[in-house]
């Protein structure tokens, strides 16, 4: 049976005529014309999307490397809108054009249809911009050389992960709060000069000459003078609203009395001498048992002794007490407030020691009875004065002193050893100070006393009484 070809081109494609006997030239020639006329109709009321052309980047941004792997989500298009979605980069020594998948598939005659089951994309502009106008051209078939215009679109976002997520605070450690700054009935250069004269809150707590040495207060004017007691009294401390001493008439034992002269108690039975009250603690030399250092709490209990040395000058000064050793001519030693630690510090004959901050200062009966200073390690070991310096007391930057090279009179030296310069031609002993004051005594005969006071620059002389 003869078959019969033509050909029908549009600007869809080509539609091939066949005809036999059977089926006439005409008739499929007929039938040709129908399908092309509904394939151009179909053309005809395409839509076409125009979309300005976006701006392209600098040249010198590269295109990411694309990979066919990662499948994008599916997204809502609008109708004749092709949405191509960029897929996971995939590094790679040599860059490739990236690669587009679509989920969209156009109406089609049933002549073409059969060919667009996938649809895979070569871009061919490397200057990519999600968002810009792309042509692309369907490669899989040479015979097909419509071109369509696509509209990029981002994917939608990645949904948010959301997590529970524990909080853990881990508790700070517990700091140990600082200790409390340390706390002295009186400075070491008073207690190193038979304690006279004690300040504490705007009064003067001293030993009254004019009344037997019995222990009187006063205001800093020197207004308000009140007695407290009617006994002789030696190493004043005040503390807290106590007032610690020696007293004298009961042999030394150690009493307390309050600021106001209330509550007198007795709180130890020893022979008590260099009283110190520091803290929470009373230290003492105790002549009752060869001088030894004992100590015992601010009611007297928890009486203990300490070294095995007989001691003067002592000087407690928190974790550590330096004393004289009589036992060892006088030198410096100190030990722990436990008694442990025993320590030899110089090797010089030393009296009137005064411990202040981490020097300690002394007269060096060794070396014509100069001032000195070592340190509290007994190191850096330095000459102050070369006059012969007795009843020393160092308060501040100052070094107050008997000066026996010039009559005993009342003297007073920076603690570098500069600016030695008299304060008053008056006998003196027992050097005490208190504020901007300097107290001490006049009387040249033994166990008299006479007390007087002047301003440290040497002004507002006055006697005590």
């Amino acid at each position: 049976m003869p078959i019969y070809m033509g050909f029908l081109c549009t600007e869809r494609g080509m539609v091939i005529i066949m005809a036999n006997s059977k089926f006439p030239l005409y008739i499929a020639a007929a039938a040709a014309l129908i399908a092309a006329g509904v394939f151009l109709s179909k053309k005809k009321n395409c839509k076409k999307i125009q979309i300005p052309e976006a701006p392209k980047p600098p040249v010198s941004k590269k295109p990411p490397v694309m990979s066919k792997t990662t499948e994008p989500p599916k997204a809502s298009v609008v109708p004749e809108t092709i949405n191509v979605y960029k897929t996971a980069p995939q590094v790679k020594t040599e860059p490739e054009a990236p690669k587009f998948k679509t989920d969209y598939k156009p109406s089609l005659p049933p002549a073409l249809e059969s060919i667009f089951l996938e649809y895979e994309f070569a871009k061919p502009d490397p200057e990519f911009i999600p968002g810009s106008i792309l042509q692309y051209t369907f490669t899989e078939f040479e015979d097909v050389f419509e071109q369509y215009e696509f509209a990029v679109s981002e994917p939608e976002p990645d949904p948010v992960i959301e997590a529970e997520l524990e909080l853990v605070i881990e508790a700070e450690p517990e700091i140990e709060p600082a200790p409390a700054p340390l706390t002295f009935g009186n400075t070491m250069g008073n207690l190193s000069n038979g304690g006279f004269v004690a300040a504490d809150g705007g009064w003067i707590y001293y030993q009254n000459s004019n009344d037997k040495s019995r222990l009187y207060k006063t205001r800093t004017d020197n207004t308000e003078k009140t007695k407290l007691n009617n006994e002789i009294t030696y190493y004043i401390n005040v503390l807290n609203e106590w007032v610690y001493y020696s007293n004298f008439d009961d042999g030394w034992k150690v009493y307390r009395i309050r600021t106001d002269g209330t509550q007198k108690t007795k709180l130890n039975d020893d022979d008590s001498h260099d009283v110190n009250v520091t803290g929470e603690t009373i230290y003492y030399s105790n002549r009752s048992d060869n001088w030894y250092i004992y100590k015992m709490g601010l009611d007297g209990s928890g009486r203990t002794c300490l070294n095995s040395d007989r001691s003067d000058y002592i000087n407690a000064q928190g974790e550590w007490i330096y004393y004289q050793n009589q036992d060892d001519n006088n030198r410096i030693y100190k030990i722990r407030d436990d008694g442990s630690d025993r320590t030899k510090l110089n090797n010089d004959i030393s009296y009137y020691v005064n411990v202040v901050n981490d020097w300690i200062y002394y007269s060096n009966m060794s070396d014509g009875k100069f001032l000195y200073k070592i340190r509290t390690d007994g190191t850096q070991k330095t000459k102050l004065s070369k006059t012969a310096a007795y009843e020393v007391n160092v308060s501040d930057d100052f070094i107050y002193y008997h000066n026996a090279g010039d009559n005993g009179y009342l003297y007073k030296i920076r603690t570098d050893g500069s600016e030695n310069t008299l304060i008053k031609e008056e006998y003196c002993k027992f050097v005490n100070t208190a504020g901007s004051l300097i107290y001490y005594d006049t009387s040249s005969v033994p166990d008299a006393h006479n007390l007087n006071r002047i301003a440290k620059d040497g002004t507002g002389w006055q006697k005590v009484n």
